[in-house]
């Protein structure tokens, strides 16, 4: 396994690279210095004050950091392919190898691991204690619902949620975010203002164009609790999960044989779907048409499946629509002629009983979804006996359905 030592990776970026690395991390850099200067002083800096810089990190790259610390020095994990990286593996501190498209390999080298081992689980603890994380977590979320938002508005949106949960003044609420690598990376200017953007978003001009042709004025409200919900979870974010029509999709998502990661994926793919439904999207479908068990569904089940996917996608906050849903605005509605085409993916058909074999009645969002009593969203299952049916409803015995995923 190859790996690259620090002072070599930072030698392999620009000047303008390094001073953006080191403001990120915490270290601002002269203009004035020389390459290898910068260098040196970023080198110096991250071999000597691990303390300082992880605590500068977003809370994704420091759980990243510790899960591959508590993996070993040069231990490959294999990891989904993002919809965005993380700064991290962006300035070369995780190593990676894309060279196989089915996983993402990651890893640290014996150096980092160094580095960072003795200080990560520290700078965990601070950014919980200190509301750094919690901050991230709810700015993440109105950037999600929204999509794109004025740097004004969204510093508002804050604020107003800080005052009321931290008993804090305002400069320090100012100085977190203007350290925070939240508002560096995903605050932009062009031709439109001043904005933040949601990290999902890889086309802010294609949003821009969007809400045009849409026309909608109007921006949605949201609690301080669906943002938080909305900027948990990342890079995987999902939005919705706890409405009607997302604890329909995630009932619907667990009975076609989806499960741990794999679910949290196909709920994010949905989510990120949904936001391009001004025409058709066949994309919004794809969890449904390679699920698991999709392929067993009879065309009265299939069809059910379908509508619980779009009443989803017609009910999330829309980022063409500022925040509003398809049915709030009347805009990017679906209708059936969007999925009466599809079919289940075709794939190998096993006869072994082992899946559960069910019929989805015909709903519609007027007459409520059926919902798991006593099965918690998440990852979270009561108690169990083995030989009990299983509460998510597959009519299976535990062992033989959720039971058979836990350790």
């Amino acid at each position: 396994m190859k790996t690259t030592s620090i002072h070599t990776l930072l030698d392999g970026f620009q000047k303008p690279e390094l001073q953006d690395l080191g403001s990120l991390l915490g270290r601002e850099l002269s203009p004035r210095l020389r390459k290898s200067q910068l260098v040196e002083q970023l080198d110096v800096y991250l071999h000597g004050e691990p303390g300082r810089w992880l605590t500068h990190l977003m809370e994704r790259d420091v759980r990243l950091l510790r899960d591959l610390v508590n993996a070993g020095p040069e231990k490959v994990q294999y990891l989904d392919y993002a919809v965005y990286p993380s700064l991290v593996e962006v300035s070369g501190l995780v190593e990676h190898d894309d060279t196989d498209e089915n996983y993402h390999k990651v890893w640290i080298s014996r150096e980092v691991y160094d580095i960072v081992a003795p200080f990560v689980d520290k700078a965990i603890r601070k950014g919980e204690h200190s509301g750094q994380f919690d901050i991230e977590r709810v700015g993440l979320g109105y950037l999600n619902l929204y999509g794109i938002i004025p740097t004004s508005v969204f510093l508002d949106l804050v604020t107003d949620y800080y005052e009321q949960r931290y008993d804090s003044c305002y400069a320090t609420l100012m100085q977190m975010l203007q350290q925070s690598p939240m508002v560096k990376l995903c605050r932009y200017t062009d031709k439109w203002g001043d904005y933040l953007c949601s990290p999902c978003i890889s086309d802010t001009e294609e949003i821009h164009t969007l809400r045009q042709q849409m026309k909608q004025k109007r921006r949605a409200s949201f609690t301080m609790e669906q943002a938080r919900e909305a900027g948990s979870g990342a890079p995987y974010f999902t939005v919705g999960m706890r409405s009607r029509e997302g604890m329909a999709l995630e009932q619907l998502y667990r009975r076609l044989g989806y499960e741990g990661f794999e679910l949290v994926k196909a709920e994010h793919d949905t989510w990120i779907e949904a936001q391009y439904t001004a025409e058709y999207n066949e994309a919004l479908f794809h969890p449904l048409m390679d699920s698991p068990n999709g392929q067993h569904l009879d065309e009265q089940s299939w069809k059910a499946c379908c509508q619980i996917v779009a009443d989803y996608a017609d009910s999330v906050p829309k980022w063409a629509l500022n925040g509003l849903s398809a049915r709030e605005a009347g805009q990017m509605q679906l209708d059936a002629a969007s999925w009466e085409n599809l079919q289940p993916d075709e794939g190998p058909a096993e006869e072994t009983g082992d899946y559960p074999h069910w019929n989805m009645p015909e709903l519609t969002v007027s007459d409520g979804y059926p919902r798991m009593d006593g099965f918690p969203l998440g990852f979270a299952i009561p108690h169990v006996a083995p030989d009990d049916p299983c509460p998510c409803g597959s009519g299976l015995r535990y062992a033989h359905c959720h039971g058979k995923y836990l350790s």
